[in-house]
């Protein structure tokens, strides 16, 4: 869900800039509409348990770039900027147990990094195919800046990626409108937000599309909507079968809860991190027109039965909200659709939110701000 603003003021950009030389820039202005990105692979490669398969496992995960329940500046809960390294690698070590459980054969991760100085400069996108039965990734970059001066956050090198146990055989990130309602300054130093496409051989001569997705959190000028139609525009022209799944940053469209959440710090009012109204109904198309891994009637129509497929909180269970309770799941942000034609298996398709989900040990609630959707794809022909 996180989003963070940059630069506070142009003098602090121009005082650092003034000290500043070099080849560099500063930032990276990502002047592009589709790029390739480079596959990379597991020192030893894990040979998959089945080959062909007819069905794929596949999860989605927004990982907090390994800072756990860290409360961070930006949440207003606490005032944390840097992490050391030994607490990213325990954090990250635990992320990878709940993997290695789950056992997805295609993983998707959001808020993922490679080189920020927040996370102590750890390669995670290494750290998770050493770390788990994963043998590819394609990491799509979103934020790439050499120095941000807010709050002394320094180096920041963070996007997507997606992992997989058989072969990546291409991989692209697609450019998505950026925000109009900063600055062109703060905007240089911000994060550009990219749809993550990759193509995967699944054996037999046949292979599959994965998207994977991280929508703006805290625009007031409609960008999240249009990145969401953008989303839906280009998998709908896929003609493979494929997977979409992400953090979209908006609810379902029957979401009964949509504002006063108790995450939401009191002082973030009137401030970039107040959240925007959810406007839910932009999510319809994909529920009529794909095949999402929660139905809408699985979902249902109260608080009660929605709640077990939450998966975000700003706060975890050592933070106590607005309303003096701990923090726990209290909305649905992140998603994995499928074609129209194409099924998940039914009683596999869940939100680990807790241990014993999907038969799982960890306790996701205390790894991330959103726990992981996960289903099994019974992978069809084209939409």
């Amino acid at each position: 869900m996180r989003d963070t603003t940059l630069v506070k003021t142009r003098a602090l950009f121009l005082s650092f800039a003034a000290l500043t030389t070099g080849c560099e820039p500063l930032a990276d202005e990502f002047n592009f509409e589709r790029e390739e990105v480079p596959i990379f692979e597991r020192s030893e490669l894990v040979p998959p348990p089945v080959s062909a398969p007819s069905n794929l496992r596949v999860m989605a995960y927004n990982i907090k770039f390994g800072a756990a329940r860290t409360d961070f500046w930006f949440d207003y809960w606490g005032d944390q900027v840097q992490l050391d390294y030994s607490v990213v690698a325990e954090n990250l070590g635990n992320i990878y147990a709940l993997v290695r459980e789950a056992d997805p054969d295609i993983l998707i991760v959001e808020e993922i990094e490679v080189g920020s100085r927040r996370s102590a400069y750890y390669d995670m996108v290494a750290g998770m195919l050493e770390g788990t039965n994963l043998n590819y990734a394609a990491y799509i970059q979103t934020w790439q800046s050499r120095y941000v001066a807010s709050e002394g956050l320094g180096r920041v090198d963070m996007g997507n990626a997606i992992f997989s146990k058989y072969p990546i055989t291409f991989a692209e990130r697609i450019r998505q409108p950026d925000r109009t309602d900063i600055s062109g300054l703060i905007l240089t130093f911000y994060l550009h937000r990219m749809i993550g496409h990759a193509v995967v051989d699944i054996g037999n001569g046949r292979t599959v599309g994965v998207y994977g997705v991280h929508t703006e959190a805290y625009d007031r000028d409609g960008t999240k909507g249009r990145q969401i139609e953008q989303i839906y525009t280009e998998v709908m022209a896929d003609t493979m079968p494929f997977v979409l799944g992400g953090d979209f940053n908006e609810l379902p469209p029957t979401a009964v809860k949509i504002d006063n959440f108790p995450d939401e710090h009191p002082i973030t009012q009137g401030t970039p991190y107040e959240q925007p109204p959810y406007t839910p109904e932009i999510m319809l198309p994909f529920y009529n027109d794909l095949t999402p891994w929660i139905s809408l009637d699985e979902y249902g129509t109260t608080d009660e039965e929605q709640s077990k497929y939450y998966t975000h909180s700003v706060i975890g269970p050592l933070t106590e909200g607005t309303n003096g309770q701990p923090g726990f799941w209290n909305r649905t942000l992140d998603y994995l659709f499928i074609p129209k034609n194409n099924a998940f298996e039914p009683g596999k398709s869940d939100v680990l939110q807790s241990p014993g989900r999907q038969g799982i040990k960890s306790d996701p609630l205390l790894l991330s701000d959103h726990a992981p959707v996960i289903g099994t794809w019974i992978v069809g022909g084209a939409p």
